[in-house]
């Protein structure tokens, strides 16, 4: 890899002795690795290993004992990411490829490099909570976020730009993230919408990249002085948006993929000069490196945020900074604490004619408690496109925003009829449906379900469940002996293997 020189004696001076260590990492391969979803429902954190084992991952050789991470549990195991629960390393091979196996359009994990995953790991969000994640595609912090709120509270993920949002929806679908809706706004027009409206926010502002240059050689052609100071002044603007839409007592992650102070300890340091409310908490990571004092002008506290280096860590370039909003004494900061707006439009919900159609699918197609889940809070009609939002949104006034994806969406009216999204099928488990075809991923039958081909199945008449080893997969009509395929026309592949 060709470096950019005036990075390199940049990185040089930074790192002084420490730097021959750093750039002998250039000839070395990026680390990879991959996120179990917790909300896949039927995962079962005991059986991580014999997932791993279906994709071929299996004995990995040890860590390095000289990197800043804890061993290994053994010798021969797969190898895990240490910061982040669920999250394991892998080496890609002819054999070994996650992102072409039929687990990953189950939404059973996410392909994430693994040093990315340490923001949302220091934002740590609860269930019940309002999160919001403001640069959010392509939707791996989303997913580590929703799988700590357990589906409860809501989760806003944000993309500015219309391609990388509709990747961000779709991977928020892949995931079954129930809770979530997917905005197409700019960040700097969102604090006029939520003010002091959220418990944490992550902010993995858009940088100069220099973190990623091994993973991603475009970002190297990209990179110069002046791309620098643009991303710094950008980054100076959204962070100070997200301060504004939280609440008092909340907390912030900062994060970026660059090594440049300008972007990094100079933003969080110009910060906390023009936001004397907020502070640097005593958080503490065995696995990180300190963010570094004298590298900005203010340097008090900078020490509590964290760099990862990618010759001291199996994973890439990254900066991480969490914040502290200081609570108003006597202050209630409880989610749901703050008053609820009142949006007094009605024309967006499903009328009598409509809703007696979706009341007949869920009673015919779910069982009763799931059926009483879908239909509580607020339903809202996008078009004929039925979606089910996220019970803290349930009040909000969404007039005039862009919004890519209002919550779950449960289907679409058709004439005299309702019929099921895609996203409903990942959401649900096969316990909770009454009919269902369960097929095993060797089978011939598998690989034709995501051709898009009908099974032989005698099965009751109606919808029906399709799983591949107990995950569900997708949508198909019974009549009794075949099963129709509703398996997305743009999601259908070929798999020669499992």
């Amino acid at each position: 890899m060709i470096l950019p020189q005036d990075f390199i004696l940049k990185m040089k001076d930074l790192l002084g002795d420490e730097f021959d260590s750093f750039i002998r990492e250039y000839e070395n391969s990026n680390d990879q690795a991959l996120r179990f979803n917790p909300l896949k429902k039927g995962f079962q954190t005991e059986r991580e290993t014999d997932y791993l084992s279906a994709l071929g991952i299996a004995k990995q050789a040890e860590r390095d004992p000289d990197r800043e991470e804890s061993p290994p549990e053994g010798k021969a195991s797969p190898r895990r990411v240490p910061w982040e629960e669920h999250a394991w390393y892998y080496e890609e091979s002819e054999s070994v490829r996650p992102g072409r196996h039929m687990f990953h359009e189950l939404g059973l994990y996410y392909i994430q490099e693994p040093s990315a995953m340490s923001a949302a790991a220091l934002l740590d969000p609860r269930p019940k909570e309002r999160v919001l994640d403001l640069c959010a595609a392509p939707g791996g912090k989303s997913g580590q976020l929703a799988s700590r709120m357990r589906q409860e509270g809501v989760l806003v993920c944000n993309e500015i730009h219309p391609q990388r949002c509709r990747i961000l929806s779709s991977n928020i679908e892949r995931m079954g993230i129930a809770n979530a809706m997917v905005l197409n706004e700019d960040a700097l027009a969102l604090p006029e919408r939520f003010p002091e409206y959220f418990d944490r926010i992550l902010t993995d502002a858009p940088c100069s990249g220099e973190g990623m240059f091994r993973k991603n050689p475009e970002a190297v052609k990209e990179w110069s002085k002046d791309h620098v100071i643009m991303c710094a002044a950008r980054q100076q603007k959204i962070l100070d948006a997200a301060a504004g839409m939280l609440k008092q007592g909340g907390t912030l992650v900062y994060s970026t993929c660059t090594f440049s102070p300008e972007e990094n300890e100079q933003v969080i340091s110009r910060f906390l000069l023009e936001h004397k409310d907020f502070y640097i908490p005593d958080v503490r990571s065995e696995w990180f490196a300190a963010g570094r004092t004298d590298w900005a002008d203010s340097g008090k506290d900078l020490d509590r945020t964290f760099r990862l280096w990618p010759h001291r860590l199996h994973g890439e370039g990254h900066y991480a900074a969490v914040l502290k909003k200081k609570a108003a004494e006597g202050m209630v900061t409880e989610p749901g604490a703050k008053k609820k707006k009142k949006s007094g439009n009605t024309q967006d919900q499903p009328d009598r004619s409509q809703r007696k159609l979706l009341d007949e699918f869920l009673s015919e197609t779910v069982c009763e408690q799931t059926g009483k889940f879908l239909t509580e809070g607020r339903l809202l009609l996008f078009g004929d496109q039925l979606y089910r939002l996220p019970g803290e949104l349930a009040g909000l006034n969404l007039k005039g925003m862009k919004i890519e994806r209002p919550g779950l969406a449960l289907g679409t009216f058709r004439k005299n009829r309702f019929e099921p999204s895609h996203a409903l099928a990942l959401w649900l488990g096969r316990e909770e449906v009454r009919i269902c075809l369960d097929l095993k991923p060797e089978e011939e039958a598998a690989r034709a379900w995501f051709r898009g081909e009908a099974l032989n199945a005698q099965l009751p008449r109606g919808w029906c469940l399709v799983c591949i080893d107990g995950f569900s997969a997708g949508w198909g009509k019974s009549d009794g002996r075949t099963v129709k395929n509703h398996y997305p026309k743009g999601l259908r592949k070929l798999f020669d293997n499992y």
